[in-house]
C-alpha cells in the first residue's frame, strides 16, 4: 500500500458515490486529496472521512459545468501544492426519460456536466502538465459510454462524447508523460438513481446486476496507476459491448424491455432531481442497492439450500 503517498489527487463528484469511495481508497494509500463537488456539507463530510483514514484532504465546492470554477479549482490546487499528479473526472448527472419526455434544458445540463466538465478540466490542466512533463487524467465514464440505453438519451450522449474526447486526447499525447484513461463501470451501487432527474412517472432503480461502489473505486485507483483506454467494472454488462456489434438486431430489441421491466417500476412524480442544485442531504457513498438485493436474495439462497438438503436426505432414506 501507499503507492500514492504524497501524490496530489483531485477528484470531482467526490461528495457521493464512486467519487466518495475513490477518495477513501486514495486516502488509504496516503495521497493528498482535493475533493470537489457542488455540495458543501456532504463534500466536507467526505473530506473528514479521508482525514480519519490518515490522509490530508481539503474540500473545494465546484460546479464542473462552470469553466471559471474549474479554472479556480486547478489554480488553487497548484498554488497550494505546486502540482497535480492525478485528476479524476468523476462528476456526472443522470436523467431517466424518453427523449420526448426530457426537457431541453435538462438535456443540456447533463451534457454541460458530463462532457464539458472534462473539457474545462483538461484545458486548464494541460499547460501545467506540459510544463511539468507528466500527469494522469482518469475519466469515470460508464458502460453506456459504448452502449445504447433507452430512457437515457442525455446521459448516453454525454458519456459517448466524453469517451471520444478521452480517446483523442490519449492519441494526441502518446509518447509523452501525460496519460489519459477511462474507467467504464456497469450498474454501480450509488445514490445516482435516487438523486437523479426522472421524467418517466416511474420510480427509478438500477439495472441489475448491481456492483459494489468499492469495486468501482478500486478500478479508478488501478487506472490512475496503470492507465488503459477502457477499464471495465462489472463483467456481465461489459460482455454486452461486443453483443451490440455482433448481434445488433437482438441487443436493440431487448434494451427497452429490460429497462422498463427492471429499472422503471412503481409510480413517481416527475422530478428535476439534483440537476440544478446538489442533493446535499441525500449524498452518500453507496445507494443501498446491494444491501437491498442481499436482503431479498440471501433468504432465497438459504431456502434453496434447505430444499436441496431436504431432497438429499429424502433420497437417502429411500
Amino acid at each position: 500500500m501507499g503507492r500514492f503517498r504524497g501524490k496530489v489527487i483531485v477528484i470531482t463528484g467526490a461528495s457521493s458515490g464512486i467519487g466518495r469511495a475513490t477518495a477513501h481508497e486514495f486516502a488509504k494509500q496516503g495521497a493528498k486529496l482535493v475533493l470537489a463537488a457542488r455540495g458543501h456539507e456532504s463534500l466536507e463530510a467526505a473530506a473528514e472521512e479521508c482525514r480519519k483514514l490518515g490522509a490530508e484532504a481539503i474540500a473545494i465546492p465546484t460546479d464542473v459545468a462552470d469553466e471559471h470554477q474549474v479554472k479556480d479549482l486547478i489554480a488553487t490546487v497548484t498554488t497550494r501544492y505546486g502540482h497535480i499528479d492525478v485528476f479524476v473526472g468523476n462528476a456526472a448527472l443522470f436523467v431517466y426519460g424518453l427523449f420526448e419526455q426530457t426537457p431541453t434544458e435538462a438535456f443540456k445540463r447533463v451534457v454541460e456536466t458530463n462532457l464539458y466538465g472534462h473539457l474545462h478540466a483538461v484545458k486548464a490542466l494541460l499547460p501545467h502538465w506540459k510544463q511539468r512533463g507528466k500527469g494522469t487524467y482518469v475519466l469515470v465514464g460508464s458502460i453506456q459510454s459504448l452502449l445504447s440505453a433507452p430512457y437515457q438519451s442525455a446521459y448516453v450522449t454525454s458519456k459517448h462524447a466524453a469517451l471520444g474526447l478521452m480517446d483523442v486526447l490519449a492519441d494526441e499525447h502518446i509518447g509523452t508523460g501525460i496519460r489519459f484513461g477511462a474507467v467504464l463501470p456497469s450498474t454501480i451501487d450509488t445514490p445516482i438513481y435516487q438523486n437523479g432527474a426522472n421524467y418517466t412517472e416511474k420510480a427509478s432503480h438500477p439495472l441489475p446486476p448491481t456492483v459494489s461502489v468499492q469495486r468501482a473505486a478500486k478500478a479508478v485507483v488501478a487506472e490512475a496507476r496503470h492507465p488503459k483506454r477502457n477499464r471495465y467494472v462489472g463483467r456481465l454488462q461489459a460482455a454486452l459491448v461486443p453483443a451490440e456489434f455482433i448481434v445488433p438486431w437482438l441487443f436493440h430489441r431487448i434494451t427497452r424491455p429490460a429497462v422498463e421491466v427492471f429499472a422503471l417500476r412503481g409510480q413517481q412524480a416527475p422530478t428535476d432531481g439534483n440537476l440544478y442544485a446538489p442533493a446535499d442531504q441525500a449524498n452518500a457513498t453507496d445507494g443501498g442497492w446491494v444491501a437491498k438485493r442481499r436482503r431479498v436474495t440471501r433468504p432465497l439462497v438459504w431456502l434453496g439450500l434447505a430444499g436441496a438438503a431436504a431432497l438429499v436426505v429424502r433420497s437417502k432414506r429411500r
